[in-house]
């Protein structure tokens, strides 16, 4: 299976600035967000499955990042990622979608971050999409309403299983402060 993740997945885990979003249920930011997604890297990698790092989501992360050439080295030599350039097939797609999005009256999909933000966002997906993902991990509002407008499953980092062994030290340690992620 092909999945494709977005920066800010990938910055939760490289960037120590990075916080997570409070999810929609509670409000409050996921636990052990950091550990939720190593283990949805590993389990990738274990499985065979690809994660695509779009190209555009790339110059995101390693603007963010505090080591790039760390960043960099950790996803060449890993054989779970695959960085997918924004190439023909994904701006044929892109523009297929935007498009569509126009002539349905929704160009900027109700987006207030800004219409240069947007087209990012878009490639982005468009590049997921192109490359064969059939899901897509995300955090962010919009790039969520056009990941699945491009008919991605989307996942976000609060939909995340904590592994077995992580779920279970929290409840025998329960009363007891919790290290950060």
């Amino acid at each position: 299976m092909i999945v494709a993740v977005d920066n800010t997945f990938l910055s939760l885990l490289w960037n120590p600035d990075s916080r997570p979003t409070p999810s929609p249920g509670t409000g409050q930011p996921v636990s052990h967000y950091r550990l939720r997604i190593e283990a949805l890297i590993d389990e990738c990698s274990k499985r065979s499955n690809v994660v695509l790092i779009p190209t555009p989501c790339l110059a995101e992360l390693l603007c963010a990042v505090p080591d790039l050439e760390k960043a960099v080295n950790t996803i060449n030599s890993s054989i779970a990622f695959k960085v997918a350039p924004f190439d023909a097939r994904a701006a044929i797609d892109l523009a297929q979608a935007i498009r569509k999005a126009k002539n349905d009256g929704s160009k900027r999909l109700g987006s207030a971050a800004g219409w240069q933000k947007v087209k990012f966002d878009r490639q982005i997906a468009a590049t997921a999409k192109a490359n064969g993902a059939e899901i897509f991990y995300t955090d962010d509002d919009n790039q969520t309403r056009f990941a699945e407008m491009l008919e991605m499953k989307v996942i976000h980092t609060w939909d995340l299983d904590l592994p077995a062994k992580y779920a279970q030290q929290d409840f025998l340690d329960e009363g007891h402060e919790q290290p950060e992620d």
